[in-house]
């Protein structure tokens, strides 16, 4: 019986129920005993025994009933049975077993009481303490794993021994969606989109939420780059379809970068890398697209943290250097400004093109320190330029988003260095929809100053004038590709540009085409209605020192033109 017992206790599933039928089952061997004793020899010492069973009652039983039950039942067996024998038998054990009974059942009601409170309030804890982890590693919006829980489930799906891909997933234009229509429309777009995404999978694959607008997909299972392909295609197509969402439609795009674990690898932190970078040239090349990870951009990649060792070590006053493009103004027929360019002399990598370090710097957090030393440096040669000369610099979202950034900024404007209405601050369309209503407050800010925005790289992305108006522009540059649509497509390009320059003049700002490399090219530009070029047929980015002698070039070659005239 003991054997069978410890059995039972050993397994796992052994619940309340079990352990309360293991003790009614001891408790009615012991009084079957007593039973069988009393039997044997019918006199009262034996009644004892009996008395004794309210204490093992006590000591055994799992739950009130059995303790009530058992001692019910030995009360009830010793009373009748010293009601039996001769003598004042039955008013000594009548007082002793109700004594026993009660103190018994009294004693051990209370102590189970405090243990079930104990254990009542473990059991709480234990709950709280695991719905405390749950919300640590679950998103509470989509109840998806979160970006601390994707160890986990990246962990897990490693373990399966299969082939691991994942998918990070990024939206698009989400910034500006919730900018427009606020934060609870924001949060049903992301419910909606974790569910088109989920929608898209298959049993056994997760759905993470890493950030605000992004996502993962962990596919623990074999699948070749055509079926990859097909698989992104289709959750870009499913995020692509317009959202409806309390009668408001809203429309987002969406890029994915997937990346392959062998299963063999076992490294799902660095399949995770793989696709992230994978995601971020999806956004640079392939908006709305999908890319898979490859060997050209494991060397890129590794290209880049090459970059970042080396940004993060460079004396930006030392090693960055600026060179200046000239804007030229078809209506005055000469130059009326120049876009200021950083170029970096690593000591290390030599040098190195913006398309690299900017971008490097923007991941690495540097892009403050960047922007500080080109606007001085730019402001300090742009002194000694004539009044009417402008200068132009770029500003990336995280100048925007940054507040030392800003205050870095607007001290130089202050400064007086040159006059705030020289000043061209450029941003792209990006950096518009990063934060609508943070970046439209800064921008307001610095044209307070008197500084001018310019929109940069005007068609590369997903602008609409529907909300530029909202922003204080004063100049709209297009994209070099409606200029390299010319060559190709006269009509079609022209048109576009057209289109532009008109919308441009509707508004009251300048637009610029940049990009004019050809005589070509600026006639069809000039015909487009465009009044501003920037590209090389003007003139190639200069160092400083070159432009008071083109600019002298420039003057002597106007008089000339206008003497012959």
């Amino acid at each position: 019986m003991a054997l069978f017992c410890r059995h039972l206790l050993g397994r796992r599933q052994a619940g309340f129920v079990q352990l309360e039928l293991i003790g009614a089952l001891i408790l009615l061997l012991i009084y079957a005993n007593c039973c069988k004793l009393l039997a044997v020899d019918f006199a009262p010492p034996n009644l004892t025994y009996f008395l004794i069973l309210f204490i093992l009652t006590a000591a055994i039983a799992i739950s009130i009933r059995l303790i009530v039950t058992l001692c019910s039942l030995a009360l009830v067996t010793t009373l009748a049975a010293a009601w039996a024998m001769a003598g004042n038998t039955f008013a000594y054990y009548a007082f002793a077993s109700l004594a026993a009974a009660v103190a018994a059942a009294g004693t051990a009601i209370s102590t189970r009481r405090s243990v079930l409170g104990v254990l009542r309030a473990r059991m709480t804890a234990d709950h709280l303490r695991h719905e405390a982890e749950q919300r640590a590693i679950r998103d509470p919006l989509t109840g998806l794993p979160n970006r601390d829980g994707f160890a986990a489930v990246l962990a897990e799906a490693a373990g399966h021994g299969a082939d691991l891909h994942v998918a990070a997933i990024g939206l698009e234009r989400f910034a500006l969606v919730k900018d427009l229509y606020g934060y609870t429309l924001g949060d049903a777009l992301v419910l909606e989109a974790s569910r088109r995404i989920l929608a898209c999978s298959r049993p056994g694959d997760r759905v993470v939420r890493l950030a605000t607008a992004e996502f993962a997909l962990v596919i623990p299972r074999p699948l070749d780059p055509a079926a990859l392909e097909e698989l992104g295609r289709s959750i870009c197509e499913a995020l692509h379809a317009p959202f409806d969402l309390s009668g408001t439609s809203v429309s987002v795009t969406a890029s994915i970068g997937f990346s392959h674990d062998p299963a063999d690898a076992g490294n799902p932190v660095r399949v995770y890398e793989q696709a992230s970078h994978a995601l971020y040239r999806a956004k640079r090349s392939a908006r709305g697209g999908v890319v898979i990870f490859s060997p050209e951009h494991e060397r890129e990649r590794r290209r880049i943290v090459e970059l970042e060792q080396a940004i993060r070590n460079a004396d930006f006053d030392r090693e960055i250097s600026v060179v200046f493009q000239p804007q030229y103004d078809l209506a005055t027929g000469r130059t009326d400004g120049f876009e200021a360019l950083a170029r970096w002399q690593s000591p290390v990598l030599g040098a190195v093109s913006p398309a690299e370090f900017v971008s490097v710097a923007e991941r690495a957090g540097l892009m403050e320190q960047l922007t500080a030393a080109v606007l001085r440096k730019a402001l300090t040669e742009a002194a000694s330029w004539p009044e009417h000369i402008g200068l132009s610099v770029n500003l990336s979202a995280l100048d925007l988003m940054s507040r030392t950034s800003m205050e870095n900024i607007i001290r130089a404007v202050e400064s007086g260095t040159i006059a705030a209405d020289r000043l061209i601050f450029e941003i792209t369309e990006t950096v518009m929809m990063r934060d609508f209503l943070h970046v439209r407050d800064v921008l307001f800010r610095l044209a307070g100053l008197g500084c001018r925005i310019a929109l940069d790289d005007f068609g590369s992305g997903y602008s609409s004038f529907a909300y530029i108006h909202r922003f204080p522009l004063h100049r709209v540059k297009t994209d070099r590709s409606f200029v390299l649509r010319l060559q190709d497509e006269e009509e079609i390009g022209r048109g576009i540009l057209k289109t532009i320059a008109d919308l441009c003049t509707s508004l009251g700002v300048e637009c610029l085409a940049e990009g004019v490399e050809t005589e070509r090219e600026l006639r069809l530009v000039e015909e487009a209605g465009v009044k501003r070029i920037q590209g090389y047929h003007f003139g190639r980015p200069m160092r400083a020192a070159e432009i008071p002698a083109y600019l002298s070039a420039e003057r002597a070659f106007s008089k000339g033109s206008a003497a012959r005239g």
